[in-house]
């Protein structure tokens, strides 16, 4: 699963907080993580995400560093092995990446490593996906280690300001210059081994970070179509008609996605009452397409913007927000935070619907289109005012 778009739930919502013990069975329908980590700071949090949907993670347990010590035990109904993500939290600042873990009924995994660096801690584990995650990191030795130093130094400069231009531009600096170059090259690593690599669930995962790099980053020296596209035939016709087979097949529908000046594409939307809707419906008026997620701080950050947007332009404009979280947690949201207006959900599994054909890869992104149903303009980002910026600007 892609690190840069895959949206996590509130760090601190719903963590169950563990203690450590060795020696503890592991029962059938269950599973045992136990974390050994030097120079990782007493109190920092160890999570463990589960993917509700292929858009959206949510924190499932959690566990209090102690002595370098934590254990992350929970119940597995599954037969079949299961992707999580952990991740560490300290203060302010968590491992940008996550690590990958693979875990079935009964399984017992020994984790071992340093510092915040979790995504290349060693996994002591007998589940054969884990053992190929294994193979696929070390293929990234020792780029990925410096590429992930570095972005944990944007991460930092984000949270001092990202409206700041001198901050955005010495972020754009690092990353051309250093995270980008590194991230190349394991890239191409991959990519070769890949050509001949088991297709497995591990080398699926793989597969679609190596669209999702090249949907986000349109730098043609990093981009390598000529050998990621091809690396589709591999896949079995069991492959393609999976979850993670059709976020695939999604990003190379983005390849073609929507642009300025396009006929409005239109799809089934459904409110929180199970109704469906259609984009056909608001004729005649300019709608403006939300697209947003769960724990998206910059989707929660628009939310006044958008109804104030919503009164100043009403009886001529639509605003549609479209959420890509799982149903009973965008319903619960909802609810809760007493959104007004058009909040529907495609209430798909995986990213392939409007939301690839107007080629978003992040959130929020929005999308103006006309009374005469062509796109005006689309963009990715929120910042104070930007909304009432644009809509003054391309609403006539």
């Amino acid at each position: 699963m892609k690190f840069t778009a895959i949206l996590f739930s509130s760090l601190l919502l719903g963590l169950m907080m563990g203690s450590c013990h060795s020696g503890q069975k592991v029962s059938e329908g269950e599973f045992l993580i136990e974390g050994f980590v030097k120079n990782l700071p007493d109190s920092s949090i160890v999570s463990l995400f589960q993917f509700e949907n292929r858009q959206y993670a949510a924190a499932m347990l959690s566990d209090t560093v102690t002595g370098g010590r934590f254990v992350l035990r929970d119940t597995i109904t599954s037969k079949e092995s299961r992707q999580l993500l952990l991740l560490v939290i300290y203060k302010k600042t968590f491992s940008v990446w996550p690590l990958s873990l693979w875990v079935v009924s009964g399984a017992r995994i020994r984790i071992q490593g340093e510092g915040m660096l979790c995504p290349f801690w060693t996994v002591e584990s007998e589940v054969p996906e884990q053992q190929t995650e294994a193979e696929f990191t070390k293929l990234g030795m020792p780029e990925m280690v410096e590429a992930f130093k570095q972005e944990m130094i944007v991460y930092e400069m984000f949270d001092k300001g990202i409206n700041d231009v001198s901050i955005r531009n010495k972020i754009d600096s690092i990353r051309r210059n250093h995270i980008y170059p590194l991230q190349d090259k394991v890239r191409l690593r991959e990519l070769e081994y890949m050509k001949t690599a088991p297709v497995t669930k591990v080398w699926l995962e793989k597969y679609c970070d190596q669209l999702s790099f090249l949907n986000w980053n349109t730098d043609s020296q990093y981009s390598h179509k000529e050998l990621v596209y091809p690396l589709y035939a591999r896949l079995s016709e069991a492959d393609r008609k999976s979850l993670v087979g059709r976020e695939i097949a999604a990003y190379f529908k983005m390849v073609e996605s929507v642009k300025a000046g396009d006929h409005m594409v239109d799809g089934t939307l459904y409110d929180t009452e199970g109704n469906t809707h259609h984009l056909s419906e608001f004729e005649g008026k300019y709608i403006l397409l939300d697209f947003w997620n769960l724990g998206c701080q910059p989707c929660m950050e628009a939310l006044p913007e958008m109804e104030e947007v919503s009164r100043m332009y009403k009886g001529k404009l639509e605003l549609v927000s479209i959420c890509g979280a799982a149903k009973n947690r965008w319903k619960k949201f909802v609810a809760e935070r007493k959104l007004t207006g058009h909040q529907w959900n495609e209430l798909r599994e995986v990213n392939d619907g409007l939301a690839a054909v107007y080629g978003v890869k992040g959130v929020p992104h929005y999308v103006l289109i006309s009374p005469e149903r062509k796109v005006i303009h689309s963009w990715m980002g929120y910042r104070k005012h930007i909304l009432k910026e644009k809509m003054k600007e391309l609403i006539k």
